[in-house]
């Protein structure tokens, strides 16, 4: 009934007010829509601009993967050009630019939900969206439109614009998704043990840009080849948060008694996204601050393991290790690996396919004695 009042009621009496334009209006009504009388041609001399607004896991599991079944069936005449986060170019191999939006002063100010861009003011994303959801979904897809056109050769093609938060369908690849049905069992956009999204991805391993590593080295202190675990850590202040606290700070030290090891903090810039920040002693760990996932993917890449600690829920930063065919040693509380939002089994034996794996350590385990903590980091040091 409240979904029916404000498509019947609310929606059209907000664009009579002038609070949302007649346009945002028509598209919202386009998702009542049977799927077929939706559906695009892939089409020639076009230019095709790719732009995820919403959270980082999303845009691995459900968006890159779709932009490199689509480059398939694109024809010789016309590109794919993705305009994204710093840096991102490693997961965009079929694209012949990468914007960078980052700094971008309308998506650097928004709040990054699901596969959304929600206003500074509104945290969370509410069903059904208000009208100042909507409104500000079109404001920010309008400029982003406007300042990616200024940073492109549109020689004599036409654009074509394709962002996460309005689903475009096209043969074989579904983008983005509804927002009136996004959630609901039967419709796109669900990642969590769920085969829609498999069918319209085309997952491959990600190979990183290396040429950070002399950089990196410098910083640290020692060459890369030389044996270490990588340690990322993850907070957000924002979104459902369940669990007991990892205990970070007792086991970096033990692992870095053992092997040298390198503790990532890493902050996107963007408001309240999720951040990895270390407030207290690490022991005889390195502590290093990763501007991109240039830096990131390349520390990966080279280090023996990879232990990556979340608290909250699962987040996104333990999914790349296994994107990059290495495994990762994930520390999360219990009560997070059980969480429908950490199909771990599922993404290991579906998405995983390429040489990498998720591996739970469970936080409660860890923390119950020393003895088990000491145990479990020699065991990770002699794998």
């Amino acid at each position: 009934m409240r979904s029916f009042v404000f498509a019947a009621v609310e929606l059209p009496a907000s664009s009579i007010t002038r609070t949302v334009p007649l346009r945002v209006v028509r598209s919202y009504y386009r998702q009542f829509l049977p799927r077929f009388l939706r559906m695009r041609r892939v089409r020639e001399e076009t230019t095709y601009v790719f732009t995820f607004l919403g959270e980082f896991g999303y845009e691995l599991f459900n968006w890159q993967g779709v932009v490199r079944k689509f480059a398939q069936q694109l024809p010789p005449s016309s590109e794919i050009v993705v305009a994204g986060r710093r840096d991102l170019e490693a997961f965009y191999e079929r694209a012949s630019r990468y914007v960078d939006i980052s700094d971008f002063g309308p998506y650097r100010d928004s709040v990054a939900a699901g596969y959304f861009a929600l206003p500074p003011d509104i945290l969370r994303r509410h069903f059904p969206p208000s009208p100042r959801e909507l409104a500000f979904d079109d404001e920010l897809r309008s400029a982003l439109i406007h300042f990616v056109s200024e940073k492109i050769d549109r020689t004599a093609r036409r654009l074509e614009f394709i962002f996460s938060s309005q689903l475009a369908a096209y043969p074989g690849c579904i983008f983005g998704v509804d927002r009136h049905y996004y959630g609901r069992r039967g419709h796109p956009g669900r990642i969590y043990a769920s085969q829609d999204f498999l069918r319209s991805n085309l997952f491959r391993r990600i190979e990183p840009d290396l040429g950070a590593k002399t950089a990196i080295e410098e910083k640290i202190g020692f060459e890369l080849e030389r044996p270490y675990v990588l340690v990322q850590t993850r907070r957000r202040s924002i979104g459902p948060q369940v669990g007991h606290a990892v205990p970070e700070q007792n086991l970096i030290e033990e692992v870095s008694r053992h092997i040298p090891t390198v503790v990532l903090s890493f902050n996107t810039g963007r408001l309240m996204d999720s951040s990895s920040e270390i407030n207290h002693e690490t022991g005889r760990a390195v502590s290093y601050h990763v501007q991109s996932f240039r830096e990131q993917g390349c520390l990966i890449a080279h280090a023996k393991k990879c232990l990556f600690l979340s608290e909250g829920d699962l987040g996104s930063h333990t999914y790349l290790p296994p994107f990059m065919g290495k495994d990762v040693f994930v520390v999360a509380s219990n009560e997070v690996f059980n969480l429908p939002s950490a199909p771990v089994e599922f993404w290991n034996k579906h998405v995983f396919t390429f040489g990498g794996q998720m591996i739970p350590w469970v936080a409660e385990s860890l923390a119950e004695s020393p003895a088990r903590l000491r145990t479990a980091v020699a065991d990770l040091v002699a794998r």
